[in-house]
């Protein structure tokens, strides 16, 4: 018997009768079932970044480091705004765009590589075109956590708010989320 039936079986017992079942679904969605009180053991972390994550905050740091995993850092270069860049720009300033945009993701991914590498985190880079949001979702079934920026994939995002590319990649990923 897992542990939310036996909660609900020892703190119901002999009111609910023949409602324990009704019981035991309404507030399940409420208690941690067996398999949710195991803390995941995590060796691979996903950090998506882009041209709107700035850098990584020393308390994700911090929360990283409880981890003795490999950080995998992503550059993503969204192919939606450079697909809309190519239809109303020429294709030179599209290129042009684009090599400057790889050129930051390559300068950002050298500066938080080695800001990782200082606290001993083994690490991983790749860069390339797609969909920020997808993407993120596909690769994130091949690691055992995402870190993501609340800035992440959106430029208008305040201090105080996340990103609705941040809320859609949680809501779609079973790995668990980070968001810094």
């Amino acid at each position: 018997m897992g542990y939310s039936s036996s909660l609900i079986q020892r703190k119901f017992k002999d009111i609910v009768g023949k409602r324990y079942e009704s019981v035991l679904k309404e507030y399940s969605e409420f208690l941690l079932t067996d398999e949710e009180m195991l803390v995941p053991e995590v060796r691979s972390i996903l950090v998506p970044l882009d041209p709107f994550v700035d850098e990584i905050t020393d308390e994700a740091i911090d929360v990283l480091s409880a981890y003795n995993a490999t950080i995998s850092l992503a550059y993503i270069t969204d192919a939606g705004v450079l697909g809309l860049l190519e239809q109303t720009l020429d294709r030179q300033s599209a290129e042009e765009f684009r090599a400057k945009k790889e050129a930051d993701g390559r300068e950002l991914l050298e500066r938080i590589t080695e800001r990782l590498k200082e606290h001993g985190f083994p690490t991983q880079t790749r860069m390339f075109v797609g969909q920020t949001g997808d993407d993120v979702v596909r690769m994130a079934k091949n690691y055992d956590m995402i870190a993501l920026s609340r800035w992440y994939a959106d430029g208008e995002a305040t201090d105080l708010s996340i990103s609705p590319t941040v809320l859609r990649i949680c809501q779609r990923v079973e790995t668990p989320a980070l968001i810094y």
